[in-house]
């Protein structure tokens, strides 16, 4: 057989090869099962036949799935350099669009569905719309592409087959509930849950029933493949995780019942093994964020004048999270990020990771960098370089997952402290160029050398070599730079106003700052940046 991207594949699964070497482009030959003249042949038939699918993948960007893959890693092998340009624009807002909806392009189109229960497809290079599909329920998540059709699934019950280029219906499959989640395509099965609690895999090309999973509440997570397509892994509003065979529906292993009060609209991460899960407490947001700072502030025994600005040593931060790992032995109702393993749901390690906030929605994903396995998450901590200066809520900070310990490497941003009597904090990056307030949701993607962060303003990112950030596009208040405070002013200075002078909402009735988020799509030298019930095309530079 042969590996491409570090994976193995017998003949037979070319689908499945050209779907990975759009990935990482890497075939080696790891075994001694082909013998004879017409195998060779064959062997190297194959190899021209995924050549040739990785050069139309080159021709034919794609971001076909929610965070760009079924393990949901938000990894993108190559960002487009700045300065960027907006290409085109859609407008949604007087129908809505789910904040967790990611732009999802394939076939030269990209995708986004509505509340109205509209489907939209438009010309991934001009935004010319191409077809609408009208459904009989809102369009609450991202669609899935594949090949030459798109599935999309609606709260009218039913998940929907489309030819993509034409905005045919294919078939579509009643479910006994509202359907809010991204369907996941794979090896000729659509899996998705739903609202009636039951999980099922249908014949992609048919909508016939492949078999069922019930589960004690609604499923309101997407679900996620593990790296060799075997399994299948989502939660369910039972606050359980189930990991399930993907060819046959048969139960693997089931969570213990985690604390939180949901796990929705995101997905389980899939990397090296492990499947990582958050979900949100069951105390308010503010409380629970304001109880830990004060925690963590009396933890560090600092007695100074603004506890934004606490020095620490590497000692400090590893005494800080055995305190925090320890805490959340004590106190398990507080723990919203769990880590599985695949093999069979037993848990490695508590990881030191307190809820970051985000309007009460579960804490935010993970991503991680395909390439190299380095994975990064938010993380609270008093000894951070990015609070200070007046943000609501301060000890939001980044850093690197260890998988193998469930430790976290604090990430700093590279700027020198402007006052030498104190350390670093936010007052000395540039305002403005990398998101990191605790009551509000950002989310993280990345790229070869390049931390990401979609906010409901603007797109930052973080040089993680130099630690320089920048912000790539829109600003703080403005859902991407139109609407909103940031843009028109506050409600004491006019804006509501202008802004409807304008002819154009002031703010969002389904977000604001949260609830979920979704990540940038990046399909070749394009980023799509779902936003305030609008779609944002970017270009990067040539």
């Amino acid at each position: 057989m042969w590996a491409v991207s570090g994976r193995a594949w017998k003949w037979g699964r070319s689908d499945d090869c050209k779907s990975a070497i759009r990935q990482s482009a890497t075939l080696r030959y790891v075994g001694s099962g082909v013998t004879g003249l017409a195998s060779i042949v064959a062997a190297f038939a194959l190899i021209a036949e995924l050549a040739v699918g990785a050069a139309l993948a080159a021709q034919d960007p794609s971001w076909p799935t929610l965070h760009g893959d079924l393990q949901r890693s938000g990894f993108s092998t190559q960002f487009p350099k700045g300065p960027f340009k907006l290409a085109w624009r859609r407008e949604l807002w007087r129908e809505l669009t789910g904040p967790r909806a990611e732009v999802v392009v394939g076939g030269g189109l990209a995708f986004m569905g509505t509340y109205a229960g509209n489907f939209y497809a438009w010309d991934a290079a001009s935004g010319e719309q191409r077809w609408v599909f009208k459904t009989a329920g809102a369009v609450c998540h991202s669609p899935a592409w594949r090949d030459d059709a798109v599935f999309v699934g609606s709260m009218d019950r039913r998940l929907y087959a489309l030819d993509a280029a034409s905005g045919r219906e294919r078939w579509r499959f009643e479910a006994g509930e509202g359907i809010g989640v991204s369907p996941a395509i794979h090896h000729g099965l659509g899996m998705f849950g739903a609202r009636d609690g039951v999980f099922y895999a249908l014949d992609a090309a048919s909508g016939t029933l492949a078999w069922r999973f019930p589960t004690g509440d609604r499923i309101l997570t997407t679900a996620s493949l593990s790296e060799d397509g075997a399994r299948i892994v989502f939660a369910s509003e039972d606050m359980h995780v189930y990991c399930l065979g993907a060819a046959d529906g048969k139960l693997l292993w089931k969570s213990r019942k985690l604390a939180g009060l949901s796990a929705r609209d995101y997905a389980p991460v899939i990397v090296r093994g492990l499947a990582l899960v958050t979900t949100c407490p069951v105390k308010d947001f503010h409380a629970i964020l304001g109880e830990h700072q004060n925690m963590l502030v009396r933890r560090s025994g600092f007695s100074g004048k603004d506890p934004r600005y606490i020095p620490g040593t590497a000692d400090d931060v590893r005494a800080e999270q055995d305190f925090i790992v320890d805490f959340l032995k004590r106190h398990p109702e507080e723990q919203s990020f769990f880590a599985f393993r695949l093999e069979d749901g037993s848990e490695p390690w508590i990881a030191p990771i307190l809820y970051t906030g985000g309007l009460h929605n579960p804490l935010t994903l993970p991503c991680f960098n395909r390439e190299t396995g380095e994975v990064f998450t938010q993380v609270r901590s008093a000894y951070g370089t990015w609070d200070g200066g007046g943000e609501v809520r301060p000890f939001t900070g980044f850093g690197k997952l260890d998988l193998a310990t469930g430790r976290v490497e604090l990430l700093g941003h590279g700027y020198p402290s402007k006052e030498p009597a104190r350390p670093p904090g936010a007052k000395d990056m540039p305002w403005m160029t990398f998101n990191y307030i605790g009551d509000e949701t950002q989310t993280l993607s990345c790229a070869p050398g390049l931390l990401l962060c979609t906010h409901q303003g603007y797109i930052g990112s973080l040089d993680l070599k130099t630690g320089k950030t920048a912000n790539l596009y829109g600003k703080r208040d403005t859902y991407g730079g139109f609407f909103g405070a940031g843009n028109f002013g506050w409600e004491d200075k006019g804006g509501l106003e202008k802004a409807r002078a304008a002819g154009q909402p002031y703010g969002l009735v389904n977000e604001w700052h949260g609830p979920a988020r979704a990540i940038v799509s990046v399909a070749g030298k394009r980023v799509y940046y779902s936003v305030g019930s609008q779609v944002l095309c970017l270009e990067g530079a040539p």
